[in-house]
C-alpha cells in the first residue's frame, strides 16, 4: 500500500466518522461528541492536504484535473465551515461537508489526475484560475448558508421544538453572513472574469466560450439576487433558488466539459 493510498483511506474514514458524530450531536442532543468529531475532522483534513500535495508533486506538468480541483475545493469549504462553526453554529451542514469531502477524496483516488490544466502557465492565467476557484468556493459556502437560513426560517415558522435544543445559529447572524459571502463571492467572480479578458487572448474562442457565457450568467444571477435583497428584501426560499441556480451555472462553466472528458470518457 502506497503512502497516498494510506492517507486517502485514513482521510475518508475520519471524514465519515466526523460527519457521523456531528450528525448525532445535531439530531441526538449529544454535546460530548463535538470534541472527538473536531479532532477527527482536523486529522482528516491534514491527511487530505497531504494527499493533494503528493498528487501535485507526482504530476507536476499535468495537474489541476477535475478530481484534483474538486478535492481541493471540498477541502477549502470543509475547513471554512469548521472554522466558522466556532463563531456561528453550522452543525446542520458540517456532516454534509464531511461526507462530501470523503466522497471527493475517494473520487480523486479512484480517478487519478492524468489530464488537466498544466502548471507551466503564465502568472496571469494562474491568477485568473485561482480567483475563479476562490470565487466558486465562497459562493458554494454562501449556497450552504442560504439553505441553512431557509431551514431555520422553516423551523421558526412551524414552531419546531428542534430550535430549543439543536445547534442552529441565530437567524440574523446567518442572514448577515450569507449576504456578506454573496457580496464577496460576486466581487471575486467579477475580478476573475475581468482578469480572464486581460490575460486570455480570446475568452470566446473554442474551449473558453461556454465557460465565459455560463460564468457571466452566474454573475448576473448573483448580482440580481443582491440587487433584489437591497431594494426589496429577499425571502429565504428565493435566496436558496438564486444561489442554487448561480452555483450550478458556475459549476457547469468550470467543470462541464472536463466532467465529460475525464469521467465519462475515462
Amino acid at each position: 500500500m502506497t503512502i497516498a493510498t494510506l492517507l486517502s483511506v485514513i482521510s475518508i474514514a475520519l471524514y465519515v466518522a466526523a460527519g457521523t458524530m456531528f450528525g448525532r450531536e445535531f439530531f441526538g442532543r449529544q454535546t460530548n461528541r463535538a470534541k472527538y468529531a473536531s479532532v477527527a475532522l482536523m486529522v482528516a483534513a491534514f491527511c487530505h492536504i497531504a494527499v493533494l500535495v503528493l498528487a501535485a508533486r507526482g504530476h507536476q506538468n499535468e495537474q489541476l484535473s477535475l478530481t484534483f480541483v474538486s478535492a481541493l475545493l471540498a477541502l477549502l469549504i470543509t475547513i471554512t465551515m469548521f472554522v466558522a462553526n466556532r463563531y456561528i453554529r453550522n452543525l446542520v451542514f458540517l456532516p454534509i461537508v464531511c461526507f462530501f469531502s470523503a466522497l471527493f477524496v475517494l473520487l480523486h483516488y479512484v480517478f487519478p489526475a492524468t489530464t488537466g490544466i498544466g502548471l507551466d502557465m503564465s502568472i496571469g492565467l494562474a491568477i485568473h484560475i485561482l480567483l475563479s476557484l476562490v470565487a466558486f468556493g465562497v459562493l458554494a459556502i454562501s449556497t450552504l448558508y442560504a439553505c441553512q437560513l431557509a431551514f431555520i426560517k422553516y423551523q421558526l415558522k412551524h414552531k419546531s421544538r428542534m430550535m430549543l435544543h439543536s445547534g442552529l445559529p441565530p437567524l440574523m447572524s446567518v442572514e448577515g453572513i450569507l449576504y456578506k459571502l454573496m457580496t464577496l463571492g460576486t466581487a471575486l467572480l467579477v475580478i476573475a472574469l475581468l482578469s480572464g479578458f486581460v490575460f486570455i487572448p480570446n475568452m470566446f474562442a473554442d474551449g473558453y466560450a461556454h465557460k465565459t457565457i455560463l460564468s457571466s450568467l452566474a454573475l448576473l444571477t448573483f448580482l440580481l439576487a443582491l440587487i433584489l435583497h437591497k431594494s426589496k428584501g429577499l425571502k429565504a426560499r428565493s435566496a436558496v433558488v438564486f444561489n442554487a441556480i448561480g452555483i450550478t451555472l458556475l459549476g457547469l462553466g468550470y467543470f462541464g466539459s472536463r466532467l465529460v472528458r475525464e469521467w465519462l470518457i475515462y
